[in-house]
């Protein structure tokens, strides 16, 4: 009997690695498994490149203990230069500075640096075990982490040094210290020995402040100066005949510390746990993440900042139990209070809001106009899901993106009353890739965004890497294609390196020079009037691109590197698999015995030059994929065979190696396959330093008529 022909076009590859469907429902456009290759915009999928180290790389002073904590972070707008932005390196409990204006990123050091050590906190925790977080105001750093005080770091542009601030934190004692009994009842009228609670009460409400009585045995419902007689003294008779009900005055007149709050006559209350996250919104600096039952759930945030000095006022300016102005402005500083967030891990801001991430949900705080100020502000709680470690967070093109206990999310507008909501981003692609991860690797992660590219990569280390903080793997996101993809980094045979911390660099930074400037020229004219101009010189020396952060095998030093090698050997000498197996087909049924008689493959030339090598050439960046089968979803494939196969390679010219003039930019393969079976699954995989990029094929199928 003979076979129906089946034709069958595969020319897109762009949702990426699929784990959550099964042999019969499996998504087209879509791989079973993959390693080591890049989904492209155009629907095809290449080799990634080798990672390499950066060109003409230095390698620093530093010499990073294996395992050593590492933390990369930015820092805009240095010293108030709006292009000069700072790469930010934790090693440990110290601060190292590169600037990021030129190629190689990795000879911008600069040699003064901050030690953590000097501002800890004196508690269990150390300096060195815990990742800071950091945000830019006023050309200043402010740097946070649950071990130190936090401060801020200033640059001299002269000197090149570094100076460090540590912030004192301030609040109006706005909290009650004697019973309800005590502020309330008119007991006290008659008590002449109040409490030193009761006694501090009565002072934070105002009374025996600023000339007023020293009565502390009339009820705190109302302020003492409700009392004044025509000649503005106290007059009790007149005081008692105001009702108030169980009411109470206005208290806060005291500003205490947030971490040590001394009231006269009590017992000092210390808060040995200190901020986590910090974040710059709305002309203000935001504070959370302290670790208590009592203050975990408060965001502190400053008065409208107008110096640094006023970084740690997080107080209202005039005294709420003042005669004359008690008013809360919208400029003052204060605390949000968000009782049912547990353990706050992240502070972020999305266009007009503060998101606050804490362990058990997302809440945002926004003004109501969405212009915050301190005396009108929302809370609304847009997610159950909370996030579990905040190096895991990422903002990639405005959408917040982070691991959470249970997968992959995102804050997504929601289709009803545009509530944001969270969305699961894994469930329905790669959940089990994404469980597959332990836990204890999950929280060593890092996570960078490719802004030009617009990829999240998460990094993250080997189940079985005895190393803390090697990242040998990333999981890729492509944000335009919603898919995910793995990427995993070689090593070498001996003393490997391996990636620390990352950073996005985009390549534009810029560096100041004083000239003296008379009627425009740069000469000075005897007897004028010299002139002082601050010239910044913008640069663009380098491409976008993430950069990683190396630790370099033979030294331990620190340097930097880049997946740009066209050698594809990882360091140079490492080589690694890239691979792409395609869905399932059943060519149209789940019954019948089908053939593919043929398969095309369309491959684009990735050649580009020659080399001279001996007495003859090499190409420059060659390419080789192979290709193999497997029926009746066996885990068998066939013997791989080679698809890209170069015709009419043209005549090389010693004098122009530069050029390949291959007459098409796709090469096309007509390749025989034998087997038989119910479905087919093709494999495409990588050969020892050699690139490829599969554009997409086509499967001629024979289907028999009978079962």
């Amino acid at each position: 009997m003979p076979q129906s022909l089946i034709q069958r076009t595969v020319n897109t590859f762009i949702k990426g690695l699929i784990t959550e469907a099964s042999e019969l429902t499996f998504p087209e456009n879509a791989s079973v498994d993959e390693l080591n290759c890049a989904l492209e915009r155009d629907g095809t999928r290449r080799r990634r490149k080798a990672l390499t180290l950066e060109e003409n790389y230095v390698l620093s002073d530093v010499t990073v203990p294996q395992g050593a904590l590492v933390n990369t972070l930015d820092w805009y707008n240095v010293a108030g230069q709006p292009n000069l932005e700072f790469l930010v390196v934790q090693v440990n409990n110290i601060l190292y500075f590169y600037e990021k204006s030129a190629d190689p990123l990795s000879a911008n050091k600069y040699a003064d640096t901050v030690n953590l050590n000097s501002h800890s906190a004196s508690n269990n925790l150390s300096p060195s075990d815990e990742r800071i977080q950091v945000t830019s105001l006023n050309g200043a750093l402010i740097v946070a982490s649950p071990a130190i005080n936090t401060f801020f770091v200033e640059f001299d542009t002269v000197a090149q040094t570094f100076s460090e601030t540590t912030i004192a934190f301030k609040e109006r004692d706005f909290e009650w210290q004697g019973s309800d009994v005590e502020v309330t009842s008119e007991y006290f009228e008659n008590d002449s020995s109040p409490s030193s609670e009761r006694t501090y009460d009565a002072k934070n409400v105002g009374w025996g402040q600023g000339g007023g009585p020293s009565i502390f045995t009339l009820p705190l419902t109302h302020a003492w100066y409700a009392g004044k007689d025509a000649n503005g003294a106290f007059n009790q008779t007149d005081w008692n005949e105001i009702y108030s009900g169980s009411s109470l005055a206005a208290n806060g007149h005291f500003v205490v510390d947030v971490f040590n709050k001394v009231r006269s006559g009590l017992t000092t209350e210390v808060e040995t746990a200190r901020f986590r996250t910090v974040a710059a919104y709305a002309g203000r600096v935001f504070y959370a993440g302290i670790d208590s039952a009592k203050n975990g759930g408060k965001v502190y945030f400053s008065r409208l900042t107008e110096r640094l000095a006023d970084v740690g006022n997080c107080f209202q300016v005039y005294d709420p139990t003042s005669e004359i102005i008690s008013d809360l402005l919208d400029t003052d500083g204060g605390v949000v209070s968000i009782p049912d967030a547990h353990n706050i891990r992240k502070l972020h801001v999305i266009g007009a809001s503060l998101l606050v991430f804490a362990e058990n949900g997302v809440w945002a705080v926004a003004g109501v106009d969405n212009v915050f100020r301190a005396t009108e502000y929302a809370i609304t709680r847009i997610s159950d899901t909370g996030l579990t470690n905040e190096n895991s967070f990422v903002v990639a093109d405005g959408l917040p993106v982070w691991w959470s206990k249970t997968g992959i999310y995102a804050i997504q507008q929601g289709e009803s009353l545009n509530v944001p909501t969270a969305q699961n981003l894994s469930l329905s692609t790669i959940q089990t890739f994404w469980n597959s991860i332990p836990n204890e690797k999950k929280a060593q992660i890092h996570v960078e965004y490719d802004k030009v590219n617009q990829r999240v990569l998460w990094f993250y280390p080997d189940a079985d890497e005895t190393i803390e903080y090697k990242y040998n793997n990333i999981l890729v996101m492509d944000l335009a294609l919603q898919a995910f993809y793995p990427w995993k980094i070689a090593d070498q045979e001996t003393d490997t390196s391996y990636v620390i911390g990352t950073s996005y660099y985009a390549g534009l930074g810029s560096t100041s020079t004083e000239t003296q400037v008379v009627n425009g020229a740069d000469t000075i004219v005897n007897g004028a009037d010299n002139v002082i101009a601050t010239l910044y010189r913008d640069y663009l020396q380098g491409d976008s691109e993430i950069k990683v952060l190396v630790r370099d095998g033979a030294t331990g030093k620190m340097t930097f590197a880049t997946f740009r090698g066209d050698s594809y050997l990882d360091w140079g000498d490492a080589d690694y698999q890239s691979f792409a197996e395609a869905g399932y087909d059943f060519m149209g049924d789940m019954t019948t015995f089908k053939t593919a008689p043929y398969i095309t493959t369309y491959m684009r030339v990735t050649e580009d030059g020659y080399t001279v090598s001996g007495a003859g050439y090499e190409f420059i960046n060659p390419s080789s994929c192979l290709m193999s089968v497997s029926w009746n979803l066996s885990k068998a494939n066939s013997t791989p065979r080679e698809i890209y196969k170069l015709k009419d390679v043209p005549v090389v010219d010693p004098d122009d190696l530069g050029s390949f003039n291959y007459p098409t930019d796709t090469i096309v393969t007509k390749s025989k396959v034998r087997g038989r079976g119910r479905s087919m699954k093709l494999r495409f995989e990588s050969a020892t330093g050699k690139d490829f990029h599969l554009v997409g094929y086509e499967v001629l199928g024979g289907k028999n008529n009978t079962y």
